[in-house]
């Protein structure tokens, strides 16, 4: 399955440069990169000049998170966010000795640039597991599309293959939340919550509004229905493999309803949870 780029952007990666010292393309590796997850938008257009992004900052805690207006006040010289799955080589952090292999990795996108990235030989990419940041040639990239022990280079470690399965079933769920959502009445969900003072919630999808796109779910914890729109807010089907069963068109059982002791999710996916502070939309 080749890795398609997704235009929403909850959920993905980010980089970011901020500041107003003036960038070298030729240090490009030196610009003070900082990275993190998207949660939450304001608006589903990319490039509404009013747009915002709940983002989570990997070296701050996920409470600290905030509220950040990318296009306003030239706050980012550069802010990109996670586009594809790429093979890319690097040395072999699992080897005691230097060698070479090629390690799944993400590249990015630039939704703001003060300089033309593409025009740039090297691009920046991140690998898989350890969140290492480099710059690599982007035609030395290869396309990920499966997971290939035959391909020269790859070695078949289990949670560098784990990670990478899992981010391409992260995308196959969000397809399905978008454009098949009402397959998924009954299913349950991991939703993130933009407000209150817990990261995530579970919830039951209980069914979905054509006209706005919404999905009303029931909140585990206090049994109260809520919308959510998955293109605004980051949500996740909850199940062992539930996204692959559903792709293959078979019959999924619905996962038991957590009870109210248990309702603390899981960790995210190949991401870390952390951010500055909030501050609500206008």
């Amino acid at each position: 399955m080749a890795c398609r780029y997704r235009d929403e952007i909850v959920g993905k990666r980010f980089l970011s440069v901020s500041g107003f010292t003036k960038l070298k393309l030729s240090k490009i590796s030196e610009w003070g990169w900082r990275a993190g997850v998207i949660r939450a938008a304001s608006h589903k257009d990319n490039k509404h000049k009013d747009l915002q992004v709940l983002v989570e900052y990997d070296d701050m805690e996920w409470h600290r998170r905030e509220w950040l207006s990318i296009y306003k006040d030239n706050i980012f010289q550069v802010f990109m966010v996670e586009s594809s799955l790429v093979w890319c080589d690097r040395k072999d952090p699992m080897a005691g000795f230097k060698s070479t292999v090629y390690w799944p990795a993400l590249t990015f996108t630039a939704l703001v640039a003060t300089m033309d990235l593409s025009s740039q030989r090297l691009q920046p990419v991140e690998f898989l597991t350890d969140q290492e940041l480099a710059f690599r040639d982007s035609a030395s990239l290869l396309p990920y599309k499966d997971w290939d022990t035959k391909m020269r280079g790859v070695k078949d470690y289990p949670g560098v293959r784990e990670a990478a399965r899992r981010w391409v079933e992260a995308q196959d769920g969000q397809q399905i939340l978008l454009t098949t959502p009402s397959v998924l009445v009954g299913f349950r969900v991991e939703v993130y919550r933009a407000e209150g003072t817990t990261q995530w919630y579970t919830a039951v999808i209980c069914g979905y509004n054509e006209a706005t796109h919404e999905l009303t779910v029931t909140d585990d914890t206090v049994l109260e229905g809520h919308n959510e729109d998955p293109t605004l807010v980051q949500m996740r089907l909850i199940g062992d493999r539930v996204v692959e069963s559903i792709m293959r068109g078979e019959d999924v059982g619905i996962t038991p309803r957590r009870s109210r002791s248990s309702t603390a999710p899981a960790p995210p996916v190949n991401t870390h949870t952390t951010s500055r502070s909030q501050r609500q939309l206008p």
